[in-house]
C-alpha cells in the first residue's frame, strides 16, 4: 500500500497532472474498463512496420547471399584461368553459376530463418545476428561441401570453390548489414518500428523497466506515459518528466488519443475481474497486454508460460545454465582453464609454500568446508597465510556486509599479505575445479554453517547455489569479497545467474587480473 503522504498527494493532483479532461459523468463501476463504442484503439501499425523491416532485411540479405556466392563462383573461375577475365563474362546470366547461386543464397536464408535471425524482437540485435551469420555460413559450407562429394559433382563447381563463397558471403551480408542497421537507427524508423506502451500504475519495477527498455538499443518500445490502478492511486510517485495520462477509467479514450499499442499492468493485487476486463479490453482492441508478477523476486529472467492440457502455467523453467549445451560448454572451459591453472600453480605454489613454512613453520595447507551446486559439502584448499588461521573464509559476510566474528586474524604473515593481494593462496582450489566442486566463474564458495543462517535473512540467498562457486566470479569482479554489501553481492550473484554465457565467463576471468589492490 502507498503511504499516507503518496496517497492524499495524488488524491488531491491527480486532475491537475493529467494531459486529458476527467469526464462530466463517472461510470457506476469505474474500476472495470468500459467497452468503447466511439473511441476505438488503433491497429498495431508499430508491430507490422517492424514486420516489415525484418521482411526487408531478409530480402536484403538474399540477394547479398546470391551477389556472394555469384562474385566467388566467378573469382574461382578467373583463377583457374589464371586470373584472365573473358570479354562480356561479368553478368552472364546463362552461366551455371545461376543455378548454383539462386540454390545456395536460398539455403543461405533459410538457415538465418532457423536461427530466428528475423524475429521482430532481433531485428536491432546486432551481436545475435553476427553470431547466425557466423553459425549459418558454416552450416551452409558443411552441407554445400558433403553435396557435392555426395553427388561426385564434378562440373562448374569444384569444393575450392566453397572456401570463396564464404568469403564473399562474410563480405558482402556484412557491409551490407552495416548499412541497413545505420538506416534502422535512424530516430524516426526507430520510433515508426517501436510500440507506444501505457503503464497501469507505477512502482520500483516499472521504473527499471523504463530505464532498461531506454537504454537497450534493441527494445521496441517506449513508455509515453501511465494511469492510476484501479483505485486512483499509484504505488510510488512517477517521474516528473512522464505523463500522467488520465484516471483508469480512460484508457480506451487514452489509446484511442495517444495511438498507444501496449498496455503494462504494473501491480497484479488489484482483483481478478479487474485484470480480467483490462485483458479482454486489450484483446478486443488489438493491443498487446503484459503484466509484472509480484511472486517471482528473483531468477525473473527464466520465467516461461507453459500450456498443460489448456491450462498456463507461469513459472521459472529455465536459466542459461540449465541447457545441457551450455552445461558442457562450460564445464569443457573448467577443466581446460583448470589444467592451465595446475601448470602454473605448479611453478609458483612450492616456492610460497616454502616461503610459508619458512616464516611460520607448521601445516603450509588450509582445509575449508564449502558448499557446491545443490548444498553438497566438498573442501577447498588454501595455501595458510597467518601464523594461525580460524576456520573462515574471506566470504564470510555479516548481516550488514561487515566481516562475521572470528574472520580477522591478529597476526597475518608478510608473505601472506602478498599472497592475498594477488589471489596466490587460492591457486590449490585448480584442483576444486578440476574435480567438479567448483567452476572457474561463480558465486563465492560458502561455508554450509552459514548458508544456514543466511538462507532464512537473506531474500534469494540460497537460489546461487543452482550452480558451482567459483574461483572468481560477476559479484568479486564488482566488489571486494570482504567489504561488499551481502545483499548486494547476492544480487550480482542473480545477474550472473540470468545472463550467463561465454563472454560473461571471458569476461570475468579477464577482469579478474585487473581488478584493483583496493578491491581485495
Amino acid at each position: 500500500m502507498p503511504s499516507t503522504a503518496t496517497t492524499t498527494e495524488y488524491a488531491e493532483n491527480r486532475s491537475s497532472v493529467a494531459s486529458f479532461p476527467a469526464p462530466e459523468t463517472m461510470p457506476e463501476q469505474p474500476a472495470a474498463v468500459p467497452d468503447p463504442s466511439a473511441a476505438a484503439a488503433p491497429q498495431s501499425i508499430p508491430r507490422e512496420r517492424a514486420y516489415g523491416l525484418c521482411a526487408t532485411l531478409l530480402i536484403g540479405d538474399w540477394l547479398a547471399a546470391c551477389a556472394a556466392i555469384y562474385t566467388g563462383l566467378k573469382l574461382r573461375d578467373w583463377q583457374r584461368m589464371a586470373w584472365v577475365l573473358p570479354s562480356g563474362d561479368l553478368l552472364d546470366l546463362q552461366s551455371s553459376a545461376v543455378p548454383w547461386t539462386l540454390a545456395g543464397g536460398t539455403l543461405f536464408i533459410w538457415l538465418m530463418v532457423m536461427f530466428k535471425t528475423y524475429e521482430v524482437l532481433n531485428l536491432y540485435r546486432m551481436q545475435l545476428w553476427t553470431k547466425n551469420l557466423v553459425r549459418s555460413v558454416i552450416v551452409w559450407s558443411v552441407v554445400v561441401w558433403a553435396y557435392i562429394g555426395l553427388f561426385h559433382v564434378t562440373g562448374y563447381t569444384p569444393r575450392f570453390g566453397v572456401g570463396y563463397c564464404v568469403v564473399t558471403m562474410i563480405c558482402f551480408v556484412t557491409l551490407w548489414r552495416l548499412g541497413s542497421f545505420i538506416f534502422l537507427i535512424q530516430p524516426s524508423v526507430k520510433e515508426a518500428a517501436s510500440s507506444r506502451v501505457i503503464v497501469v500504475g507505477w512502482n520500483e519495477k516499472v521504473a527499471h523497466l523504463r530505464k532498461a527498455m531506454r537504454r537497450d538499443l534493441a527494445q521496441l518500445g517506449e513508455i509515453i506515459g501511465c494511469v492510476p490502478m484501479p483505485n486512483g492511486y499509484f504505488a510510488s510517485k512517477p517521474p516528473a518528466e512522464l505523463a500522467v495520462l488520465g484516471d483508469y477509467h480512460e484508457i480506451p479514450r487514452i489509446v484511442a488519443e495517444c495511438r498507444a499499442s501496449s498496455v503494462i499492468l504494473s501491480d497484479v493485487t488489484c482483483s481478478a475481474g479487474e485484470i480480467q476486463n483490462l485483458i479482454l479490453f486489450c484483446q478486443r482492441e488489438m493491443l498487446g497486454f503484459q503484466m509484472v508478477p509480484e511472486y517471482f523476486p528473483a531468477l525473473n529472467s527464466g520465467l516461461q508460460v507453459q500450456t498443460l492440457s489448456g491450462v498456463p502455467l507461469l513459472g521459472v523453467s529455465q536459466l542459461p545454465l540449465d541447457r545441457t549445451l551450455n552445461r558442457m560448454i562450460k564445464r569443457v572451459m573448467d577443466i581446460v582453464g583448470a589444467l592451465a591453472g595446475i601448470c602454473v600453480s605448479a611453478l609458483l605454489v612450492p616456492v610460497f609454500a616454502l616461503a610459508v613454512h619458512l616464516e611460520s613453520p607448521g601445516p603450509v595447507f588450509q582445509r575449508q568446508r564449502r558448499a557446491s551446486r545443490g548444498g553438497r559439502t566438498f573442501n577447498i584448499y588454501k595455501i595458510r597465510t597467518t601464523h594461525s588461521r580460524p576456520e573462515c573464509g574471506a566470504d564470510d559476510f555479516g548481516l550488514n556486509g561487515e566481516s562475521s566474528p572470528g574472520t580477522q586474524d591478529p597476526r597475518p604473515l608478510k608473505i601472506g599479505r602478498l599472497m592475498q593481494m594477488f589471489d596466490i593462496d587460492e591457486l590449490p582450489q585448480f584442483w576444486n575445479v578440476l574435480n567438479g566442486d567448483m567452476s572457474l566463474v561463480g558465486p563465492c564458495p560458502e561455508r554450509p554453517e552459514l548458508i544456514e543462517r543466511f538462507k532464512d535473512e537473506i531474500p534469494n540467498y540460497n537460489a546461487r547455489h543452482e550452480v558451482r562457486p567459483g574461483l572468481t566470479g560477476w559479484a568479486q569482479i564488482h566488489g571486494s569479497r570482504r567489504d561488499i554489501d551481502l545483499s548486494k553481492r547476492i544480487e550480482a550473484d542473480l545477474y550472473y545467474l540470468e545472463n550467463w554465457s561465454v563472454m560473461v565467463d571471458l569476461y570475468c576471468i579477464i577482469a579478474t587480473f585487473f581488478r584493483s589492490k583496493s578491491q581485495h
